[in-house]
């Protein structure tokens, strides 16, 4: 069986638990043309500082084969193509009342043998109390952000059976299953 990991890691976790009770004062992104989604990178200004969701791809074993897998990180460092961006702003000027992980495990059997088991962080809710913003990685190559604002955001994301729905090999079985991890 093959175990692979990419949630966000546990100092980006810490992070992000970090801004509990802290205001976010706005955040920035892509313009929305086509899609709510900015491409690789969201950045937050927040009275912790500046720092970023980003998003790139990574050649990774995905199923058995080396595949470009959108890999997410929680940074301060601003990287070079930020400012190269044209971005907008949006105000929030709002105190963050909890932050949600949703973190999706992935399996694939042979049979009844289980072959891989991938856990991806799919998204980031945070919750302001009166509303939420989500980012959505909905597609496991794209180095897209969905981003969406309102309430019970969770309900809202690409289904875990667009994973099991896929077009397996004969004989290959896929679940899927989300955990909400609340930070607070």
């Amino acid at each position: 069986m093959k175990q692979i990991d990419i949630r966000l890691k546990p100092k980006e976790t810490d992070f992000l638990r970090s801004l509990v009770g802290k205001k976010i004062e706005s955040l920035k992104h892509d313009p929305f043309f086509f899609t709510n989604a900015s491409s690789q990178v969201v950045q937050f200004d927040s009275e912790a500082g500046t720092f970023f969701l980003y998003s790139f791809t990574e050649p990774l074993d995905y199923f058995g084969k080396i595949e470009d897998v959108s890999v997410w990180t929680i940074e301060t460092e601003k990287y070079e193509f930020v400012d190269k961006k044209q971005m907008l702003t949006d105000p929030i000027q709002e105190k963050v009342n909890s932050i949600m992980l949703v973190q999706e495990n992935q399996r694939l059997y042979q049979g009844n043998e289980l072959s891989f088991d991938i856990w991806l962080t799919r998204g980031i809710i945070i919750d302001f109390g009166t509303h939420q913003y989500s980012f959505e990685k909905a597609i496991w190559f794209s180095e897209d952000i969905y981003i969406k604002k309102g309430y019970d955001l969770f309900n809202g994301f690409t289904s875990t059976k667009r994973f099991v729905d896929s077009d397996w090999s004969a004989g290959f079985r896929a679940e899927c299953t989300r955990e909400l991890e609340i930070l607070m």
